[in-house]
């Protein structure tokens, strides 16, 4: 799939009907003049586009350009606080932004005064005005390629995202997806952590709703889906994001099991082409592998019968590139690579003494790596709490089987570390593991 996909349109059947209201909402636009909130100049200015704006929309050729009233628009948009005078306002502004070529580059060429007037709009505490102001903005980036403070509206959309209306969190999310197709937005964005996480949080809301009934903010579950994880496709373009989005977020699991799942081919279709992109950076496959991605992707392939037949290919390929790291896998690899994506969990290896006697001389390999992994998990704010309480009991087994071992837990800073964990760990689990690590590097101090 090429980056240069085209804008998502913002399609939401509530937001569409309330924008037909907007239009034909009587403003009392004389009496705006009267009171000195207008200028008889701008009224009757304002009088002369709306007969042009009803001849541009009857025209089927968009041969009349309103772009000279562009100004004036955008000046009435920065004075008058009436909500209803700004909704309407915001309405025909995104409608030449839609329409009018030349409009739409008016706006781009006074960019200053446009971003001040949407922003004053995204202040105001009405969901549609900063949407279609955020809407706006959008567009206009993307038509003209122009610089737009993405990050300040990313942040509006992340308080947007938390409402409990869902045909707002929807709106929101397609805004962002419009957004992406700008590349440099997709950095913004992901420096903006908080538009991400919330985004992110939705998603998952979709899993944890389906099963609890509890889906806030989910307009539709398949339809979200696709929106936020549509996102993340556009996200894993760029190579910084990809390679560190899953450590920082665990999106992939959450799409392991929606794949699973999906009656939607499109969402199923936009999964994998994420898991795409992601496999092609070698350090995202240990995590695609701990997350069982090539179970699901034979589970998909022989189980469904798709449409699609580039999600066919797509398919086979992925599934393919993965099988190049699984054909041949110990045990000790599958750990190291649960170890390198930061995700650690219970399993057999873990509690198995001939694991450990067998496998502890690698620890020390490459500079005793390994160790410097289990500290690493230790330290990372992004670590699970079971990662953690697994890491630490790790670490007791390397000390346990290797009588130099506390030597070099101590001097990567995991024995203090493990120390701190006894007692301000953040679960009773974690308390223990530390515990016992603690214990065991005493012993064997005792023991030398």
């Amino acid at each position: 799939m090429a980056t240069n996909v085209p804008a998502a349109m913002v399609s939401n059947q509530f937001f569409d009907e309330f924008t037909a209201k907007v239009r034909v909402k009587p403003i009392p636009w004389e009496g705006y003049s009267r009171a000195g909130l207008i200028s008889s100049d701008e009224l009757h200015q304002l009088k002369d586009f709306q007969k042009q704006l009803v001849q541009l929309v009857e025209s089927s050729e968009n041969s009349v350009s309103l772009a000279t009233h562009v100004p004036l628009l955008v000046l009435l948009t920065e004075k008058l606080s009436s909500v209803d005078a700004l909704q309407y306002l915001l309405v025909v502004l995104d409608e030449l932004a839609e329409r009018d070529v030349e409009s739409v580059r008016a706006l781009a060429n006074d960019m200053d005064n446009v971003s001040r007037a949407l922003f004053r709009c995204m202040d105001k505490k009405d969901d549609y005005l900063g949407l279609k102001a955020c809407k706006i903005l959008t567009g206009i980036a993307v038509t003209c390629n122009v610089e737009a403070a993405f990050g300040r509206m990313f942040a509006y959309l992340e308080k947007s995202m938390r409402s409990e209306l869902t045909s707002v969190v929807d709106v929101a999310l397609q805004v962002v997806q419009s957004a992406l197709r700008v590349p440099r937005a997709r950095s913004i964005l992901y420096n903006e952590a908080g538009c991400l996480a919330q985004m992110i949080d939705v998603l998952k809301r979709t899993v944890s709703g389906t099963k609890t009934g509890a889906g806030r903010g989910v307009v539709a579950v398949s339809q979200t889906q696709y929106e936020v994880v549509f996102c993340l496709w556009l996200l894993t373009f760029e190579r910084h994001v990809a390679v560190t989005i899953d450590r920082k977020y665990d999106v992939v699991s959450t799409m392991v099991e929606i794949a699973r799942s999906a009656v939607k081919e499109k969402v199923v279709r936009i999964i994998v082409a994420t898991w795409a992109n992601m496999a092609q950076h070698s350090v995202n496959v240990p995590g695609l592998l701990v997350a069982r991605v090539p179970a699901c992707l034979e589970t998909l392939r022989v189980g469904r019968n798709f449409n699609d037949e580039d999600l066919k290919q797509t398919l086979t390929d992925l599934t393919d590139t993965m099988a190049e790291h699984t054909g041949v896998m110990t045990s000790w690899d599958e750990y190291v690579n649960q170890l390198k994506s930061g995700k650690l969990e219970w399993s057999g290896w873990h509690r198995s003494e001939q694991f450990w006697k067998i496998h502890v001389a690698k620890m020390d390999e490459n500079d005793h790596r390994i160790v410097r992994l289990l500290a690493r998990v230790l330290a990372a704010p992004e670590s699970t709490d079971t990662s953690v309480a697994v890491a630490c009991h790790d670490l007791s087994q390397y000390v346990k089987y290797n009588p130099e071992g506390k030597k070099f837990v101590a001097k990567v800073g995991a024995k203090q570390r493990v120390m701190t964990l006894m007692t301000e760990g953040a679960t009773a689990e974690i308390k223990y593991e530390a515990l016992m690590c603690v214990q065991q590097i005493m012993l064997n101090a005792w023991r030398n």
